[in-house]
């Protein structure tokens, strides 16, 4: 079978082109999970070296076939649709798709498409009520030349990838791998805290008692407390993990690459000597803005911060990977360098989403995440931390910055205010650009692999 696809590429584009039919024909295209397949015949395509073009062409040839043959269809039975056995038995189908295009009108053809539960009803309804032909088709021969990208590219894209990391190396293809799993962890947690917020409105149907908790009750912050020192604890229990010397294996075949002075300066910006001064400056700006809750309880969160991290260190007694010229001569774990930046992006993000709206936050907590995902990377890259390590770092750090971010909701009425910061983030930026200059060259020699 993958012979005869191999010396027959043109049965791909025949597959996309009736799938891109089956999908968008009259209430057909509602069972058949056509989005998945083509998805999947598109990432075949790829890997078959048949251009990008002709899967486009197949694809919006098969889905035009499909919704014109709806429209006419519907234009032909108009009020008899209803007599057809097929159509009767899915009748709620079609009060859904009438309704839809009452509302919408000529965009409901362009929505329609884009849309899986309706794709193959829309066409089909608006034959059958007598929408002009030159108006349907213009509509919808310009949505296709949209849709076919936006739905055939990812697959495409999917199988040029999978071929690009098949002819890598065994560090690159671990690399990705890691990457994209911390990537997804990151949404699917993001994904989590956005459904089971207390303002989602699904949440207050499934648990209406989370209507009656006091406004300044830090529902998120404690959720992520408890996810977190359950990730610290279970991290610390099961590691040495198997993912630690696969990683630690890869550390000269990556460091060979030109992304290693990215890492190196990326580390740079988590060391503890520039996050206590960053973190001092704002402690200072906030008491000078009158914010002396505030001010007092970034002080005390980071002085724990500050002791808790050796004190684990000393504890769990972790050495680090022999790989480095000059290795910290602290602990591995947990990673001061992961926790210290969670700590601070956690604590960052988080006061400065108090006053947006709950549904909204995700906007400055995904990219925050994406920044502490990489801090936490570097030190694997660079060969001086187990992933266990900065995993335990990570989870430590967010745990301190939710339990802060839970007594500050309880402590006092007020919200922190992060307006008319400007002159502190210019101050913060020129300290961490200065520190940057000043350290690399000591850095370069600590960091170079022996």
């Amino acid at each position: 079978m993958i012979a005869w696809i191999q010396s027959h590429p043109e049965g791909v584009l025949i597959a996309i082109t009736l799938t891109a039919f089956i999908e968008s024909f009259a209430l057909i295209g509602v069972f058949v999970p056509g989005v998945v397949m083509l998805f999947s015949l598109a990432a075949v395509a790829s890997n078959l070296n048949i251009p990008v073009i002709w899967v486009l062409a197949a694809a919006a040839l098969g889905a035009t076939a499909g919704d014109l043959g709806s429209y006419y269809l519907g234009y032909r039975l108009r009020h008899r649709l209803y007599e057809h056995r097929w159509f009767k038995r899915h009748e709620d189908w079609l009060s859904h798709g009438i309704w839809f295009f009452q509302r919408w009108g000529w965009l409901s053809v362009v929505i329609g498409r884009f849309v899986g539960p309706i794709r193959p009803v829309v066409p089909l309804i608006a034959g059958s009520l007598s929408m002009p032909a030159r108006v349907f088709v213009s509509v919808n021969l310009i949505t296709v030349m949209f849709w076919a990208p936006i739905y055939m590219l990812p697959g495409y894209l999917t199988g040029e990838a999978s071929y690009f990391l098949a002819t890598q190396s065994l560090a690159m293809r671990t690399l990705t791998l890691l990457l994209v799993s911390a990537l997804a962890i990151l949404i699917a947690l993001l994904a989590i805290y956005h459904h089971l917020h207390p303002e989602h409105p699904r949440m207050a149907r499934w648990l209406p008692v989370l209507r009656h908790l006091p406004e300044r009750f830090p529902y998120a912050a404690l959720l992520l407390a408890s996810v977190t020192a359950a990730g610290f604890a279970i991290t610390a229990f099961a590691r040495p993990w198997y993912a630690d010397v696969l990683l630690s294996s890869q550390v000269e075949a990556w460091r060979a690459t030109a992304v290693d002075a990215f890492a190196l300066g990326v580390t740079l910006l988590g060391d503890p000597f520039i996050m206590l001064l960053t973190g001092l400056l704002i402690i200072l700006w906030a008491s000078l803005s009158g914010q002396h809750r505030l001010s007092a309880i970034l002080l005390i969160s980071s002085a724990v911060m500050v002791c808790a991290i050796p004190l684990l260190k000393a504890t769990f007694d972790v050495a680090r990977p022999d790989l480095v010229a000059l290795p910290p001569g602290s602990g591995a774990f947990p990673s001061s360098h992961a926790a210290g930046t969670a700590f601070f992006l956690g604590l960052l993000t988080g006061f400065a989403n108090q006053r947006r709206p709950a549904m909204s936050r995700w906007h400055l907590y995904l990219p925050a995440g994406m920044a502490m995902v990489v801090e936490a990377l570097s030190r694997v890259w660079l060969g001086v931390h187990w992933l266990s390590d900065v995993v335990a770092g990570l989870c430590l750090g967010l745990l301190l910055a939710a339990l802060t971010q839970a007594f500050h909701r309880l402590s006092g009425r007020t919200l922190a205010d992060l307006r008319n910061s400007l002159p502190l983030w210019l101050l913060v930026l020129l300290t961490t650009a200065a520190y940057l200059i000043i350290a690399w060259p000591m850095a370069y020699e600590a960091y170079r692999l022996n």
